[in-house]
Order: C-alpha cells, then sequence, then structure tokens
C-alpha cells in the first residue's frame, strides 16, 4: 500500500476552472488517483480505464442518494444534492427499470421527430435576431433552442422554456452548498412539475410526464419524489450539455472558417468537429460515485462510503487514449471514446437527440450569419465548472440579412 496521494483539487473553484485542461492530461498519465481535502474530502479518479471500469461497476461504485438500502451513498455531486434525481442517483436492479421509462422517448424514431421540433426552434431563435446583427449565442441562441427543445420532449409548453430553465441555469454554476444555491427556485419549479403529473395522471398524453405518472418499475407506481426527481434530471439536464457544446464548436469555427462549405455538405466531417469538441471540452466535467467496499486501486486505500468523483475531463485527456490528446484531429479514428454524455448504465439517454441538436445549430449559424465575430472580451465562462463546464454569454456581431432570406 502506497503513502495517501493528497493533491490541491477543488472542481468548484476559479483556479480549476482557469487550468483544469493544463492538468487533467498529466492526472491521467501520473496520478490516476488522489485525494482532495475540499468538500469533507473525495478521490479523483482521471485514468480513462479505471474511469470506464468505476462507471460500469455500479456494486462497487455507487451513485445511489437517500436510498434505505445504502444510507452511506451520497449521489452524484460533490457536494450531495439537496434533493434526488431518481433515475441519475439510483443503481440496479431500479435503475434500469426506471430507465426504460424514459428510453422509448429517446429511440429513434423520437430522435428524428423531435429533430423537426430542433430545427423549428433553431430558425426560430435564429429569425428573431438576424435583422439585428448582434445577438448573445448563449441566451438568444443555445439556450432557447436547447431548452425549448427540452420542453417539448418531456410535455410543458415550450413557451414556459424561460419559467423552468433559468433556475437550473443558476444551479449549474454553483456548488450545492453555496448560500446563493436556487433551491427555493428549484423547489418552486418542481412544485409545478408536481402539478402537472397529477394532470397528466388524469389525462396522459404521449410524453414523458405522462410515462412517468402512470408507467411502473419493477411492478410498482413510482412515487411522487421519484417522478419528480427523475422529471427534475430530464429538464434541468435538457439544456446544459448542448448549450456549452454548441458555443464551444462556435468558438472553435470562427477560428476555422475554411471549413464552412465542407461543413455544410458533409454530416460527417460535422460529426468529427462536434465529437473532438466534445471530448477536448467536456460539458459535464466529472460525476460523483459513493465507494460501496473497502478495494485497493493504484496503491491508494479506499474505503466503503469514500466520495470518488471520476474525472470525465482527465479521461478524454488521457495520452493512454487518445494520441496528442491537447489537439483537436478530425481525422481520430477513436474520437467518440470520449465520456462527455457520462459513460456505463447511466450515459446519458439524451445523447443522440444532443448530437442532433448540436449539429442543427452549428451549421444554421454558419449559414445564415457566417461572418459572425464573437467579442471575446465580452465572453463569460460558469464561475465553476463543477456542475457544468459552461458559458454564460458569448455576444457576437454578424452582418444583419431580412428574416427571409
Amino acid at each position: 500500500m502506497s503513502k495517501k496521494v493528497i493533491i490541491d483539487f477543488d472542481h468548484h473553484t476559479p483556479s480549476y476552472r482557469d487550468d483544469w485542461d493544463k492538468k487533467a492530461e498529466e492526472r491521467a498519465t501520473h496520478c490516476p488517483v488522489a485525494w482532495s481535502e475540499a468538500h469533507g474530502g473525495y478521490w479523483i479518479l482521471s485514468k480513462h480505464e479505471d474511469v470506464a471500469h468505476a462507471a460500469a461497476n455500479p456494486d462497487s461504485f455507487s451513485s445511489a442518494h437517500n436510498s434505505p438500502d445504502k444510507p452511506w451513498a451520497k449521489g452524484i455531486l460533490i457536494p450531495e444534492l439537496p434533493y434526488t434525481l431518481a433515475l441519475s442517483e439510483s443503481d440496479p436492479p431500479i435503475h434500469p427499470a426506471r430507465r426504460m421509462i424514459e428510453a422509448p422517448y429517446f429511440a429513434p424514431v423520437a430522435v428524428r421527430q423531435l429533430a423537426e421540433v430542433a430545427k423549428r426552434n433553431v430558425e426560430e431563435a435564429l429569425d428573431r435576431v438576424i435583422h439585428l446583427g448582434e445577438l448573445d449565442f448563449a441566451y438568444d441562441f443555445a439556450m432557447r433552442v436547447a431548452a425549448k427543445t427540452t420542453m417539448e420532449l418531456v410535455g410543458i409548453d415550450p413557451e414556459r422554456w424561460e419559467e423552468f430553465m433559468l433556475a437550473a441555469h443558476k444551479s449549474s454554476i454553483l456548488p450545492t452548498d453555496h448560500p446563493d444555491y436556487p433551491i427555493n427556485e428549484i423547489r418552486n419549479v418542481q412544485m409545478k412539475m408536481r402539478e402537472l403529473l397529477a394532470e397528466r395522471k388524469q389525462n396522459p398524453r404521449k410524453d414523458i410526464i405522462s410515462a412517468l405518472a402512470t408507467k411502473t418499475a419493477m411492478g410498482e407506481p413510482l412515487t411522487d419524489e421519484v417522478q419528480v426527481g427523475m422529471l427534475s434530471a430530464v429538464v434541468f439536464g435538457g439544456f446544459g450539455t448542448v448549450m456549452a457544446a454548441t458555443l464551444n464548436v462556435l468558438l472553435w469555427l470562427e477560428d476555422n472558417r475554411e471549413l464552412y462549405s465542407q461543413l455544410l455538405a458533409d454530416d460527417a466531417l460535422l460529426d468529427r468537429v462536434v465529437e473532438e469538441t466534445l471530448r477536448l471540452n467536456p460539458p459535464n466535467h466529472g460525476t460523483a460515485r459513493t465507494v460501496a467496499h473497502d478495494m485497493e486501486l493504484h496503491g491508494q486505500l479506499l474505503k466503503k462510503g469514500d466520495r470518488i468523483l471520476l474525472s470525465w475531463a482527465a479521461a478524454n485527456r488521457d495520452p493512454a487514449v487518445f494520441e496528442c490528446p491537447a489537439e483537436v484531429r478530425l481525422d481520430r479514428p477513436n474520437g467518440k471514446d470520449h465520456f462527455s454524455f457520462g459513460g456505463g448504465e447511466h450515459r446519458c439517454l439524451g445523447a443522440p437527440l444532443a448530437r442532433v441538436e448540436i449539429r442543427l445549430m452549428v451549421r444554421a449559424v454558419i449559414n445564415r450569419m457566417p461572418d459572425y465575430k464573437i467579442d471575446r472580451d465580452r465572453l463569460r465562462y460558469y464561475p465553476s465548472f463543477a456542475n457544468t463546464a459552461g458559458v454564460s454569454s458569448m455576444p457576437a456581431t454578424f452582418t444583419p440579412t431580412s428574416r427571409e432570406s
């Protein structure tokens, strides 16, 4: 057994946000398991192989939260959430049973239908600003499109997107133990969710809210708390990844305009740009687990009940898997082997839809405002990359055109 490796690491700090990329590859290569004293103490797992193993083994690394069977398990965030995301924060056998309730809404035929919804939302968002010659790519475009598409998916009036999403946006930029964490706003949104769930139980439709209100898992109806927890995960998680990834692609493409004509004609090339951007700049830098039994890993003793962060960001830059990991390589043969949509049985159900939304938004921008110029002096990132590595404001200018162009 080796001496405990302790590093200065806190994924909620501005210092982590500002230099995470410089240290991610180093951790994956030279420091695969280390301990941080922040937030009560937790392990950081950074090597691609180890992260993949942990994500795929819930018997050793539990996602559970507020479970009577696993009172020692604290969920998927560090610090733990003040509420439970019932699907994300559960283990087998209940997790796959709950997941099957939502899975049909992310099947290929459903994604194709939602692609039409997303395309309409993209064009509507650009029509609102195309004559102005300026916009905030974050609020006016990426957030708006992703949020309205999510609203349609779950069964909420898309015009209510700000009512449901802005609290989630605030929650994604602060640690859960921060005094300004918007817990009251979250609870207010969840109260509205309860009202919708109760209404759909009486009058079901073909949407996720109705499925949660009426379906069973392992032969039992979902409790009110489970319904709200599962709906919260879809609603709150339905825009952050898409928004962050789209903005990161637009940032990169501003310096690579020579690719525009190819991207408009070649879906495969656009896919590779999206995947490399996701790998290099994951919207979600990591997720937590709780160690389920004592074990040794790379000479470190992990004890039952220890918190552990699976660092997607470091695993995505592991040179043992990705050659020259800090470089954008559009011919990378294993470019999709990243963890930007999570891993294991908790890999994001919405990943196929997210990819469609990102492609639609990027293609529409380079088609309708190809000379966009981002004001990098006014570019603002989230203060913390712990929950979402996002952009809160990305002002840009472009040559205005008529809405009909």
